[in-house]
């Protein structure tokens, strides 16, 4: 089944154009249709809540600051789509169609983050990230996480540096582990649309007892031929290698697990995924 609705969150940021870049370029072999979602604050949430009372000249001033703050970010978001989609040739629509050519709309919804996605996000086949770094709010965080786990919708991260196509030359990290099986299973319209396809799977990294031979038969059934390669480790971290290997040969794009041990964020951030999220040199699509 092709990926026919994309869904990215935009924030008025410098970061915005990794993540709307990588939607396009994933939205093409499918023609798809790419959402760009920005989530406005509740600018009463700018109040602080204490012990002293503040007046109400100066609550006002808050959420005044706080609304006109959120009105730059939506319009620095639309000015980066709109110059995106002129640059791209892509037509921007006032809602998802279906048509022979890749198209994106804008939609603005006011809550938390998290939230949003949850809402918006159970329509769609795909949610696209930029790099989500430790050190980024922690409502990013938490909506990466829950889309990945709670929601349970495959993620697409970007890179700093989104290659022009998507899904032409395709790296597949393997350990035998569900979440790489999960992983593989959904980044199947990608893999059967393909030129090449290489499972990789990491010297002396754990494994859960599934080889890349039923890897490669398993693609074989759905028609797709494939490679299969054992990568050296060396002094790098399985992320580190995986995602050196993935980039120094020029794929496109690598498949990987998501969160296979864990579900807590306290956990799972500091870990390989968390390596994988915030360093990715190529776009990596995710499922746990």
């Amino acid at each position: 089944m092709p990926f026919v609705k994309i869904l990215v969150p935009v924030a008025g940021v410098a970061r915005d154009r990794f993540a709307l870049a990588t939607a396009f370029a994933a939205a093409r072999p499918f023609n798809a249709h790419v959402v760009a979602l920005f989530v406005h604050a509740d600018p009463r949430e700018a109040v602080p809540y204490g012990e002293l009372p503040l007046s109400p000249d100066v609550v006002q001033d808050l959420i005044d600051t706080a609304d006109d703050l959120e009105k730059a970010s939506s319009k620095a978001a639309r000015s980066t789509l709109a110059t995106m989609t002129a640059e791209a040739g892509i037509r921007i629509v006032s809602a998802p169609q279906r048509t022979d050519a890749v198209t994106v709309s804008y939609q603005e919804v006011t809550g938390h983050l998290p939230r949003a996605l949850d809402r918006e996000g159970r329509l769609c086949d795909l949610v696209v990230f930029p790099p989500i770094r430790e050190t980024d709010d922690p409502e990013v965080q938490e909506a990466f996480v829950r889309t990945l786990t709670k929601l349970e919708r495959p993620v697409l991260l970007s890179a700093e540096k989104p290659p022009q196509e998507i899904g032409r030359r395709v790296a597949v990290g393997w350990d035998g582990s569900i979440a790489c099986a999960h992983a593989l299973t959904a980044a199947l319209p990608y893999l059967e649309k393909a030129e090449a396809v290489d499972v990789l799977s990491i010297q002396d990294a754990p494994s859960h007892g599934n080889g890349t031979g039923e890897v490669a038969a398993y693609l074989a059934l759905h028609g797709i031929a494939s490679t299969r390669r054992v990568i050296a480790r060396g002094e790098d971290s399985i992320a580190e290698t995986l995602l050196n290997a993935a980039a120094a040969e020029g794929f496109d794009m690598l498949v990987a697990g998501g969160y296979g041990h864990s579900r807590l964020m306290e956990s799972i951030f500091g870990g390989v995924t968390e390596h994988i999220v915030s360093h990715p040199k190529i776009p990596v699509f995710m499922m746990h």
